[in-house]
């Protein structure tokens, strides 16, 4: 039996800156045009060379690519590395083939360092953006990803996400767990929960203050909230049978479970402390895996009342008719919804594989953004311009990645040797 309908059935049983949009086409999503941004990302000049703070511009290139909007340049045919937007060769750049240009200089005293840097349209032989940030030596990865978003935010019109956090857990050995966080890309790891029994089902709540997920260490699957900033932890479902598939509401208050209470699995609405449960609807069939819309009215969830698990919506009151999403695919699971509502995101089985795929609401087309085999637990980047998700090389522990909503850049997100699963991404930074 696949991993797949095995996980179904376990889951039914158990700075800030105020920038105007840069006149620029983008990619339409699921539209048929897909176009990247040629840009170059300069070598920081350096007063006083340091062999990580040369790599400043490489996390600027490899935030900018990971999101499969922009396609990062090789500069290093170029005869003359400008450091400021004074000192620009124009001709150089078109020649390149370049957009828009990122130069830079960073200047360090007294374990200091001063970053410079200017955005210039190539095209227009015009400065953009042009900003100076301070911090430590230690902290230049935090200024190549807010230089990052800056640039992000003024060419595509939307939040970049490289200040964001993502949180995952870790199977170190037999029975040892813990459930991490980190920045998106996979630097500054920290576990906040460790456990000799199994956790699954992360989901960061869109306030950014708590992590909900469920744990085995009762014996059974529990659900529990951590809250990040105190530490605290409450069970906040132990009810008979299984507690499983937390959902959070948009306001950060109510969760939607999974319960097998009182016959098979059931979608339940619940206060985030563990009060005022009452059941969403009431029916025969498997129902789990719920998600909310951004508006918190409708619930998404996947159900086998078709026969093979397919994706439902239903009204929070539960009193409205289900009604059914997905129609291509043998089977669809885990599905959740953009910020704007528009997409959604889900798991489906296409010829015995695996893989990513997401549908316009409105068109319901459908555009598959991974391969597979064997790709799970995808969740949306809080801009909805990416998508995190987990992916298992034949004979090779589990690992976590991205891919661009446009399906152009898959990226492997690098957290160690360990199996990498249940991943979950942080609202955005502010």
């Amino acid at each position: 039996m696949s991993n797949y309908i095995c996980r179904f059935i376990a889951l039914i049983s158990l700075m800030t800156v105020t920038l105007s949009v840069y006149p620029i086409e983008v990619i339409e999503i699921l539209g048929g045009k897909a176009s990247q941004i040629p840009i170059a990302i300069t070598t920081f000049n350096e007063e006083i060379p340091g062999a990580n703070l040369e790599k400043m511009h490489q996390v600027i290139a490899n935030d900018l690519e990971r999101s499969g909007l922009f396609m990062p340049l090789n500069t290093s045919g170029v005869s003359s590395i400008p450091d400021s937007d004074m000192h620009i060769n124009f001709s150089n750049w078109s020649a390149l083939q370049a957009q828009f240009l990122v130069v830079g200089k960073i200047t360090t005293t007294n374990g200091k360092l001063t970053t410079r840097w200017s955005l210039v349209d190539i095209y227009k032989e015009k400065t953009v953006l042009s900003m100076e940030f301070s911090g430590n030596n230690n902290q230049y990865r935090a200024i190549a990803h807010k230089i990052s978003d800056l640039v992000y935010e003024k060419l595509i019109g939307s939040p970049g996400v490289a200040r964001t956090r993502i949180g995952f857990v870790k199977q170190k050995s037999k029975n040892s767990y813990g459930l991490y966080v980190s920045d998106y890309d996979g630097f500054n790891q920290k576990a906040i929960v460790n456990s000799t029994q199994p956790i699954m089902s992360v989901r960061w709540s869109p306030d950014g203050k708590k992590i909900a997920y469920v744990s085995f260490e009762n014996k059974k699957p529990v659900i529990f909230v951590q809250d990040l900033i105190t530490g605290k932890r409450t069970l906040v479902a132990n009810f008979k049978g299984n507690n499983s598939a937390p959902a959070w509401s948009p306001d950060s208050k109510k969760l939607a479970i999974v319960l097998t209470y009182s016959a098979n699995s059931q979608i339940y609405i619940i206060n985030s402390d563990g009060t005022g449960i009452k059941q969403l609807m009431r029916t025969r069939f498997i129902n789990t895996e719920p998600s909310w819309t951004p508006d918190g009215k409708e619930i998404y969830f996947s159900s086998d009342r078709g026969g093979n698990p397919q994706i439902y919506k239903v009204n929070v009151d539960g009193i409205s008719d289900v009604q059914r999403v997905t129609f291509e695919g043998k089977s669809n699971l885990s599905p959740s919804l953009s910020p704007d509502g528009k997409l959604l995101l889900f798991l489906t089985q296409d010829e015995g594989r695996y893989r990513v795929a997401v549908q316009n609401l409105i068109s319901n087309q459908v555009l598959k953004l991974t391969k597979g085999p064997h790709d799970e637990s995808p969740v949306f980047s809080p801009n909805g311009h990416m998508v995190l998700f987990t992916y298992k090389d034949l004979g090779k522990p589990t690992k976590i990645g991205t891919v661009s909503i446009n399906g152009l850049k898959v990226a492997p997100i690098n957290l160690g040797q360990e199996g990498i699963q249940e991943p979950t991404w942080s609202p955005l930074s502010d």
